[in-house]
């Protein structure tokens, strides 16, 4: 069975059709992961109206520098009492260097700090997006004791470090075709790592097109068992163990 952990699926207009696809390619679960108010709102209609969908609620980095202070404590206090059991992680957080000045980075940090004590109260894995910020993820994760799931980490020189303080790493599709994510792929035990798409994004065979789906993991497994020298199904057996304790899913629902 299939386990995609990071999708935004709610930014296609035929979400039918693409739920459709994933069942028929045996995918158990998808978790949409938020990235600003709205889509809060959407990733939860589609879990009512979709079994296999579950979710992440969170806030993308680069839309805490666009939001007040007092909209964000809104969001807070909303997922606080949020007691439905799809809602499955904090997500998607953390840090985005790629275009901002000094004091977004410190509101950024702020509130990436703030998503991992509300994680920590609820007993939440958080799902977390680090680009060009790498290092400064991994020294804030270092103080707090969540798990982590890293959402396609791309920084094979911090592999070893994001190990060590017991991050998994959510591996996307585009592994098939990228040498930088076969490279990680090469260096993460085989229980540290998760699967992803981020669709529509990363498409690991139509390059630059947003057209990725949940069930192209399959690509993902083929490569990481090539690499790993595994079985296909042994792999995707284990990993979607892996999937199951992260987020603490009872498999017999």
């Amino acid at each position: 069975m299939i386990a995609d952990d990071h999708a935004h699926l709610f930014l296609y207009n035929n979400v039918d059709e693409k739920i459709r696809e994933n069942v028929e390619r045996n995918v158990k679960y998808i978790i949409e992961n938020s990235i600003d108010i709205e889509s809060i709102n959407k990733v939860i209609e589609e879990s009512r109206k979709y079994d296999i969908i579950y979710y992440a609620l969170g806030l993308y980095p680069e839309e805490i520098e666009k939001m007040n202070d007092n909209d964000i404590e809104k969001v807070f206090e909303f997922i606080e009492e949020n007691k439905d059991r799809k809602f499955l992680a904090i997500g998607e957080v953390g840090l985005d260097f790629s275009n901002v000045d000094e004091n977004k980075i410190k509101k950024q940090k702020i509130y990436f700090e703030k998503f991992l004590e509300l994680a920590d109260r609820l007993k939440k894995p958080v799902i977390i997006h680090a680009r060009k910020a790498e290092k400064d993820v991994l020294d804030i994760l270092t103080s707090y004791n969540n798990k982590k799931v890293l959402h396609t980490f791309w920084k094979p020189s911090l592999v070893d470090k994001a190990i060590e303080i017991n991050c998994y790493l959510s591996i996307p599709a585009i592994v098939y075709r990228d040498p930088g994510f076969q490279k990680i792929v090469k260096d993460v035990p085989l229980e540290f790592i998760l699967t992803e798409t981020d669709s529509p994004y990363l498409d690991p065979i139509e390059k630059g097109k947003a057209v990725n789906n949940s069930w192209k993991i399959i690509y993902s497994l083929k490569k990481i068992s090539e690499i790993k020298d595994i079985d296909e199904k042994e792999l995707e057996e284990i990993i979607f163990n892996n999937f199951v304790k992260v987020y603490n899913i009872n498999n017999d629902e």
